[in-house]
Formats: structure tokens, C-alpha cells, sequence
């Protein structure tokens, strides 16, 4: 081959090569942007979705914080009902116009014991109770209604808590 035909050859492969190499390219580079376009509405789709999960969360922290508000309210308007009628009741004890007694085991030595009477305690022994033990015995029960009403309210909170946010408990 001579060098005449041989450089016109060599200068189209040389352009063929240069044009291949420049759509390759462009292809390239169009797969790239493509897929920065993907990437970037993959990011923008996954941040909208973590800003609506963020605002359900919320949403939802916000009404459970309310609901334990209003249920903390309720428990000290309880705990204050009770005290109030305690005090009533403890003003009434002290004052006599309410009188405590107990039961008391009778003497079943003096004679055969009637059964119809023991049946149906018609004539039971009772002692009547002092003020102050009175106050005391109301004092203990109060104490346990209280811890009751306490309980009541920590026990109304976790089944609210675990409601509002669908938490399943084994």
C-alpha cells in the first residue's frame, strides 16, 4: 500500500475513532446525568417522607402530652375531691355526728348459743371506736384510696401511650 492511500485510511479511522469516542461520550454523560437526576429525586422523595413522618410523630407526641395533661388534671381534682370529703368526714367524727364501731367476738360460754341468733347476727356485740382511732383507721384507708387513684392514672397513661403510638405488647 502506498502512503497516499494509506493516510486517507488512517484519517478516517482517526476520525471514526475521535467521533466514537465523542458520542460514547455524550452517551456517558447522558447516563450520568440521568442518574443524578434519579438520585437527586430519590433524596428529594425520601426527604419529603421523613418530614411527613416527622410531623405524624408529632402530631401524635403532641396529643398524647395533652391527653396525659388532661389526665394529670383529672387525678388532682380527684385527689382533691377525696381530701375534701376526708376532711368532711373527719370533721364529722371529731364532732360526733358520725360514730364508728367494729364488731366484737360475744361470750359464747354463758349457755347453748342460739343458733337462728348467730345465724343472722340480729343481736351483734359492737364497740364503738374512738376519735382518734377513727381518724387513724381513715387516715390508712385514705392512704390506699389514694395509691389506688395513683395507680389508676399511671396504668390509664401506659394504655394511652401504647394506643397512640400502636405499640404491641407481649
Amino acid at each position: 500500500m502506498s502512503t497516499t492511500t494509506w493516510r486517507p485510511l488512517a484519517a478516517c479511522l482517526l476520525c471514526g475513532a475521535i467521533a466514537g469516542w465523542t458520542t460514547q461520550g455524550w452517551r456517558k454523560d447522558a447516563s450520568i446525568a440521568e442518574l443524578q437526576r434519579a438520585a437527586a429525586t430519590s433524596k428529594t422523595n425520601a426527604a419529603t417522607e421523613l418530614a411527613q413522618a416527622t410531623a405524624r410523630v408529632l402530631t401524635l407526641e403532641r396529643a398524647a402530652g395533652a391527653a396525659l395533661a388532661q389526665r394529670a388534671d383529672h387525678l388532682t381534682q380527684e385527689q382533691t375531691h377525696a381530701k375534701t370529703e376526708r376532711d368532711h368526714f373527719h370533721a364529722d367524727v371529731r364532732s360526733g355526728a358520725v360514730r364508728l364501731s367494729i364488731p366484737v367476738a360475744s361470750n359464747q360460754c354463758a349457755g347453748p348459743a342460739d343458733s337462728t341468733a348467730a345465724a343472722g347476727h340480729q343481736h351483734q356485740t359492737r364497740a364503738e371506736l374512738d376519735a382518734a382511732t377513727a381518724a387513724a383507721l381513715d387516715a390508712i384507708a385514705g392512704d390506699g384510696d389514694d395509691a389506688t387513684r395513683q395507680l389508676s392514672a399511671c396504668i390509664d397513661a401506659y394504655n394511652l401511650i401504647r394506643e397512640t403510638y400502636h405499640v404491641q405488647t407481649e
